[in-house]
């Protein structure tokens, strides 16, 4: 079995500034879209040897149907069983190798899988203990969650190297909390296993790509309502796409190298801020990448 390697990678290709707090103005290429109302983060732990996971896919697509743009997804494809790509001798079937050292390591951390796929996390409320849940647990929550004041406001801009996240504090309010920036992709045409079927041209959509931050939103634990902090994040889409072929090819069990081919005219960036205690995420947002 091959060995997992750290996140600490990606500094390689990654770099982020120093947090900014006060008023300030953005200078960006493109227009930021804006959060005002409370988001939800939904995490559809699949693989695409997961027959039953294409149904976990629709009940997203049916809650966001509902709730629009209130709802995020986010298809992270994960464990040996479930997402490893088959070997050359059967190709062409099952090819491709979705996973992500990060996908791997939230697996391992929150221990989706270990329940069994389809499962999902909604704003990963519940953890430690009723956090994994089935498809069909995720409106009710949903519904719920919707109803809470948010305290954060995120909102996002980007470059084809330069990504802006300002995140505003709406209400004053103290604890450890932690930004996370993403990558994913929509519209990946590639096999799927769906019921009895194997699909070879299923749409993947929100797929998780890479994590370019995942670190304190303050050096500071006390929020002030109306405080600001800007983090510009700079990044190179070839480096972190080599470095997900890398880690299918070199760390991933039973991995292929085949993990590329990525598409940045169908990728977004996904930010949220979670509380590092209990890793619920408090606000989301998401904005396509201006390449």
């Amino acid at each position: 079995m091959k060995k997992y390697i750290s996140i600490i990678s990606s500094i390689l290709v990654i770099t982020s500034c120093d947090v900014v707090e006060g008023p300030y103005m953005s200078d960006t290429t493109n227009p930021p879209i804006n959060s005002t109302t409370k988001k939800i983060l939904i995490e559809d732990f699949t693989g695409h040897l997961c027959s039953n996971c294409p149904d976990a896919a629709r009940e997203l697509t049916a809650i966001k149907d509902i709730y629009q743009d209130q709802i995020i997804g986010m298809a992270i494809h994960v464990s040996t069983s479930f997402a490893r790509p088959y070997s050359a001798s059967q190709a062409p079937a099952f090819q491709y190798d979705f996973r992500t050292q990060w996908g791997d390591n939230w697996d391992d951390f929150y221990g989706v899988s270990e329940a069994g796929l389809p499962r999902g996390m909604v704003n990963r409320m519940g953890y430690p203990e009723n956090h994994k849940l089935g498809k069909d647990e995720w409106a009710s929550i949903v519904a719920n969650v919707l109803n809470q004041e948010p305290d954060f406001e995120l909102t996002i801009s980007s470059t084809t190297d330069l990504i802006t996240i300002n995140s505003e504090i709406l209400n004053s309010i103290n604890g450890d909390y932690n930004l996370v920036v993403c990558l994913t992709e929509d519209n990946i045409i590639n096999w799927q296993k769906d019921g009895a079927n194997n699909v070879e041209d299923y749409e993947h959509n929100h797929v998780l790509r890479s994590v370019l931050i995942d670190e304190a939103l303050s050096s500071s634990s006390s929020y002030i309502s109306g405080q600001e902090i800007e983090r510009l994040i700079n990044y190179d889409l070839t480096a972190l796409e080599q470095s997900n072929i890398n880690y299918s090819e070199n760390t991933a069990e039973a991995g292929n190298g085949n993990a590329g081919n990525w598409n940045s005219e169908n990728m977004s960036i996904v930010s949220y801020i979670y509380n590092n205690i209990t890793k619920e995420i408090m606000q989301v947002e998401e904005a396509h990448l201006n390449n």
